[in-house]
C-alpha cells in the first residue's frame, strides 16, 4: 500500500466510525483513481472477512466498526515502516550518485558496486565482499555453536542431540543442558544484532522473543501433496498467539495451543502456500521490467510462520522441509546477513537501487559526449545485474523446480566424480598466497608458516576462532566446491556427497586453513603497524585501507590498544571482529560499520591469495540465466569449473594493472608467472603419481605446456597433454562442453558403441564399455587422490578382465603407447591387487639424469 493510499484509509476509517460505509469508501476512491482494481478488490475482501468474523462474537453494526477500527490501525504502522524505508532508499541514491557522478568512467563503478576490481578508482562498498564480511562476522560470533554442532566428513552433525536442544531453547523451551542454553543465546544475540542492522538500512521488524529458526520449504513436495495435506501437517504445530493477522495487526489466537476457526487459518495458509510454491510470483506482476521484492517486506515475510515447539519445528521439517537443521540455522542467519549487506550497499530494494545506479551511469556517459563510453556502460549495466542475481540468489532459483534440482544433483555427483584430486591442484596457491601477501605489505613467510601451523595444530586454530576467524567449511559444507563452481542451488543428498568428497580429499582443510592464515597474518600486520601514524604505515598498506575510506582519523580507533587481541603465546593482532567488541571509543553501530569497512579490505585481498569462482566470473559465464531451463542448464553445464579460472584470470590482470610502476608491474609478473609455472609442474606430477605412474621427463615441451595449463587453473584441459581424453574421461570437444554433456556422452555411448561395432561388423565389446564407465564415473572412489589408484587397478579393471575377453592385451597397448608419448610407466600394474614398486621418481629428469 503507498503513502497516499494509506492516508486516504485513514480517513475512511474515520468516516466509518461516525457511520459512513467504509465499502462505499473503497468504491468511491476505486473511481477517482486512488486505488488501482486488485488493491481495492484486496482491502475489500479483506474488510468482509473481517466483519464476517466479528459477526459472530458482536452484533453487525459493531463487528462493522471495529473492522474500520482495525484497518485504520493497520495502516498506521504502515505508515512510519514505509516512511523509513523510503528515507533509507534515497540515502543509499545519494551515495550512489556522488561515486557515479565523481568519475568519469561510471561503466566501471557500476560493475564495483556488486564485485572489487583493484586499480578502478572505486571508493565505496563493494556488495560481494560486504556480505562476505557480514556472514563472516556472524559466523565468528557463534564458532562454538558451529564447532560443536557443525557437520563432520559425512555430512552428519557432530552432536544432533546438542543441536535439538539448540533448537528447543530457541523456541522458549528449557532443555535442561546449559551449554545448549548458552549456544542458543549466542543464536538468538545474533539474530537480534542483525534484525537491528536490517532495520537501521530500512527494513522493518518487529522484535519476538523465543523466534526460533527459519524454515527452508520442499516446494516440489507441496505441490505434489497439494494445499490440503500442507495445511492438515502445518495447522496444528503452529503457535497461532505469536502469528500476526496482518488485517487487524493482531495475533490470531488468545494463547498458545489456540487454533483459530478453520476458514480464517485457511485464508491465511493459502496465501502462504501459493507464496511459497510460486516463490512470491502470485503477488507480482509478470513483465520484463526491473522487480524484485523489496528486503524490507521479505524479510518480515520470513517471520510469518512461528512453530509451538521445537519439536514441532522438527516434525514439520521432516514432512515438508528442505534441509536439515544445522542448514536451516546456517542458512538463516546466512541470509538475513547477505540481505543486510544488499540494503547496505544498494538501499531496501536493491534492484530499484542498482537500476538508479544505471540510469546515472548512462546519463553521466550522455554528459560526456562519449559513444564508445555509452556503449561500455550498457554492456557494464548488462554485467551487474547478473551480479547482482548471483550475489542475491535469484539467478540460482529454479523455472522448473524438478529439473533444477535434477541437474543440480548431477553436478554435485559430478563434482564428488571428478574432483576427488583437486587438492593436488592446490600447490598453485602458494603462488597466489605468497604475491597477494607481498602486495599488500605482509610478509610471506609468516602467511605460509601460519598456513602450515593451522594445518597441524587444533590450539591455533583455536587461536583463530577467538581472534573470529573459523573456517568456513564448518558453516558450509558447500564451501570448498563452490570455490571451483560458483554458488549452486544444490538437494541435500548431493550436497552431501560432493561435501564428503571435498572434506575426505583434504581440500576443504588445505582451503580453510589457507585463508585463515591470509586473514590472521594480515591482522597481524596490522598489529605490528599500530604504533605509527597513518601517514608512517607502508604505503602497500595505507593504499588498501584508504581505497575503502579508512583514513587516518578512523585508523587511531582501530590502532587502540583496547581494541588488539593478544595470542598465549604475546602475538599481536588486529582483527575486526576482535577490535568491534572490545574498542569502546565509538558507539556499536559506527564501529560495526568501520569492522565490516576493514574485513571488506581483507576479504577482497584474500581473494587475489586463494582465489574462488567469484561472482563476476560466474556472472561473465553464465550471466543471470535461471537453472531449471534448457539454456540455464546447457550455460552451467558449460560454465563448470571455468568460472574458476577466469576469475583467476581477471584478477590478475587487474592486479597487475594496479601497480603503479612498470618496474612493479614487470616483477610481479615474473614472480608470479614464475611461482605459478613451477607450482603447476609439481601438481602434474602428483597428479602422475596417484594415478600409479611414474612421474613425467620434464625436458619436454609437452610437460611444460601442460604445467602451464595447470598453473592457470585449467588443469582440466592439461590433462589432454598427458593423455587423449580428460581427467572426467571425454574428449576436448565435451570438455568444452562441460562435465554434464560429458556425462551425458558416456551413458550414450554405453549403449552406442556396441551398436556401432556391430554396425560397421565388429565384435561389440560390451563389458569393455561397462567396466570403462564404471572407471570413470563412480563417485568418491574415482577421483579420491590417495584411493583413485587402488579403485583403478583393483576393483575397475579386474571388473574389465571379467567382463573383456581383450582387457590385458588392450592394457598392454595402452601402457606402451603411453611410454612412447609421455615417457612414464607404471609402478601399479594394471589388475594387480598390489603396486609391483615404489614410483621411479628420477624418471622426472629425463634424459638430464
Amino acid at each position: 500500500m503507498h503513502a497516499g493510499e494509506g492516508q486516504l484509509m485513514v480517513n475512511a476509517a474515520d468516516a466509518i466510525q461516525k457511520a459512513a460505509n467504509l465499502s462505499v469508501c473503497i468504491d468511491t476512491a476505486r473511481a477517482a483513481g486512488e486505488l488501482d482494481r486488485a488493491r481495492a478488490t484486496a482491502l475489500k475482501n479483506t474488510l468482509a472477512d473481517l466483519e464476517a468474523r466479528y459477526a459472530t462474537i458482536m452484533p453487525p453494526e459493531a463487528a462493522s466498526a471495529q473492522a474500520a477500527r482495525d484497518i485504520r490501525a493497520a495502516v498506521e504502522r504502515q505508515l512510519p515502516a514505509r516512511y523509513h524505508s523510503t528515507l533509507a532508499q534515497l540515502q543509499a541514491m545519494q551515495r550512489l550518485r556522488a561515486h557515479i557522478e565523481a568519475s568519469d568512467r561510471p561503466d566501471l563503478i557500476l560493475k564495483n558496486l556488486l564485485s572489487n576490481a583493484e586499480g578502478q578508482g572505486y571508493g565505496g562498498e563493494s556488495l560481494q565482499s560486504m556480505i562476505r564480511a557480514e556472514v563472516r562476522s556472524v559466523m565468528a560470533a557463534i564458532s562454538e555453536v558451529t564447532e560443536a554442532t557443525g557437520e563432520n566428513i559425512i555430512g552428519q552433525s557432530r552432536d544432533a542431540r546438542l543441536l535439538n536442544r539448540i533448537l528447543d531453547e530457541l523456541h522458549g523451551d528449557d532443555s535442561g543442558d546449559a551449554l545448549a542454553r548458552r549456544m542458543a543465546d549466542q543464536v538468538r544475540a545474533q539474530q537480534e544484532r542483525l534484525r537491528q542492522s536490517f532495520n537501521a538500512h530500512g527494513g522493518n521488524i518487529g522484535k519476538l522473543e523465543d523466534f526460533g529458526i527459519s524454515h527452508s520449504h520442499d516446494v516440489v513436495k507441496m505441490r505434489r501433496e497439494g494445499f490440503d495435506a500442507w495445511r492438515d501437517t502445518i495447522a496444528t504445530k503452529l503457535d497461532w498467539s505469536r502469528i500476526e493477522d496482518f488485517a487487524t495487526g493482531q495475533p490470531f489466537a488468545r494463547k498458545k495451543g489456540e487454533i483459530p476457526d478453520r476458514a480464517v487459518t485457511d485464508r491465511f495458509l493459502r496465501d502462504v502456500y501459493e507464496n511459497i510454491t510460486t516463490r512470491g510470483w502470485n503477488t507480482r506482476k509478470a513483465t520484463m521490467g526491473t522487480q524484485g521484492r523489496a528486503l524490507y517486506n521479505k524479510r518480515g515475510d520470513h517471520r510469518v510462520l512461528h512453530f509451538q515447539s521445537g519439536k514441532a519445528w522438527r516434525e514439520y521439517n521432516r514432512d515438508f522441509g528442505d534441509g536439515d537443521l544445522f542448514s536451516s540455522l546456517i542458512g538463516g542467519l546466512s541470509g538475513m546477513a547477505r540481505d543486510v549487506a544488499l540494503m547496505r550497499v544498494l538501499g531496501p530494494n536493491p534492484r530499484m537501487g542498482l537500476q538508479f545506479a544505471e540510469a546515472l551511469a548512462q546519463r553521466q556517459a550522455g554528459r560526456l559526449a562519449d559513444g564508445a563510453l555509452e556503449a561500455r556502460v550498457e554492456s557494464a549495466a548488462k554485467l551487474s545485474r547478473a551480479m547482482l542475481a548471483h550475489l542475491d540468489g535469484s539467478a540460482n532459483s529454479p523455472v522448473n523446480q524438478s529439473w533444477g534440482a535434477f541437474f543440480s544433483g548431477v553436478r554435485s555427483v559430478l563434482t564428488s566424480i571428478q574432483l576427488g584430486s583437486a587438492i593436488l591442484s592446490s600447490p598453485t596457491d602458494l603462488a597466489t598466497l605468497t604475491m597477494a601477501s607481498r602486495t599488500v605489505g605482509v610478509n610471506p613467510a609468516n602467511v605460509l608458516s601460519r598456513h602450515t601451523q593451522l594445518m597441524a595444530s587444533s590450539a591455533t586454530r583455536r587461536t583463530a576462532a577467538r581472534m573470529g576467524y573459523v573456517a568456513d567449511t564448518l558453516a558450509d559444507a558447500g564451501a570448498t566446491t563452490a570455490r571451483y563452481v560458483g554458488d549452486i542451488w544444490v538437494p541435500n543428498v548431493a550436497r552431501k556427497l560432493a561435501g564428503f568428497t571435498m572434506r575426505a580429499s583434504g581440500l576443504s582443510h588445505w582451503t580453510d586453513m589457507a585463508r585463515t592464515a591470509f586473514q590472521m597474518e594480515f591482522a597481524g600486520a596490522l598489529a605490528d603497524m599500530a604504533g605509527q601514524a597513518f601517514d608512517q604505515i607502508p604505503e602497500a598498506m595505507r593504499r588498501a585501507l584508504s581505497s575503502r575510506g579508512i583514513g587516518a582519523a578512523d585508523w587511531d580507533m582501530l590502532r587502540a590498544p583496547q581494541g588488539r587481541f593478544t595470542a598465549d603465546n604475546g602475538a599481536d593482532f588486529l582483527s575486526p571482529f576482535y577490535w568491534l567488541e572490545h574498542q569502546t571509543a565509538l558507539p556499536r553501530d559506527q564501529a560495526e560499520g568501520l569492522a565490516m569497512r576493514l574485513q571488506m579490505i581483507i576479504e577482497e585481498h584474500m581473494e587475489y591469495a586463494v582465489p574462488t569462482a567469484n561472482v563476476e566470473g560466474t556472472a561473465r559465464m553464465m550471466m543471470g540465466v535461471q537453472p531449471g531451463s534448457v539454456p540455464g542448464e546447457l550455460i552451467r553445464s558449460l560454465g563448470m569449473y571455468k568460472s574458476f579460472a577466469l576469475s583467476l584470470t581477471l584478477n590478475q590482470i587487474r592486479r597487475f594493472n594496479a601497480l603503479p610502476t612498470r618496474m612493479d608491474k614487470l616483477k610481479y609478473a615474473a614472480m608470479m608467472g614464475s611461482g605459478l609455472l613451477m607450482l603447476g609442474a609439481l601438481s602434474v606430477q602428483l597428479k602422475e603419481l596417484a594415478k600409479g605412474r611414474d612421474p613425467r621427463p620434464m625436458d619436454t615441451p609437452s610437460f611444460w605446456l601442460a604445467a602451464l595449463f595447470q598453473s592457470g587453473g585449467l588443469g582440466i584441459f592439461g590433462d589432454f597433454f598427458s593423455s587423449e581424453t580428460s581427467r572426467a574421461g571425454g574428449g576436448l570437444a565435451e570438455t568444452i562442453a562441460g562435465p554434464v554433456v560429458g556425462a551425458g556422452g558416456d551413458v550414450i555411448r554405453l549403449v552406442a558403441q556396441p551398436i556401432q561395432d556391430m554396425a560397421n561388423g565388429d565384435d561389440p565389446n560390451i563389458g569393455r564399455s561397462v567396466s570403462n564407465f564404471v572407471r570413470r564415473n563412480t563417485p568418491v572412489a574415482s577421483s579420491l587422490w590417495y584411493a583413485r589408484a587402488a579403485y583403478d587397478r583393483a576393483v575397475a579393471d579386474n571388473l574389465q578382465r571379467l567382463l573383456d575377453p581383450e582387457a590385458e592385451a588392450n592394457w598392454r597397448r595402452q601402457e606402451r603407447q603411453r611410454e612412447r608419448d609421455f615417457g612414464s610407466a607404471t609402478w601399479w600394474e594394471r589388475g594387480e591387487m598390489l603396486p609391483f614398486r615404489a614410483p621411479d621418481l628420477s624418471n622426472a629428469m629425463g634424459d638430464l639424469q
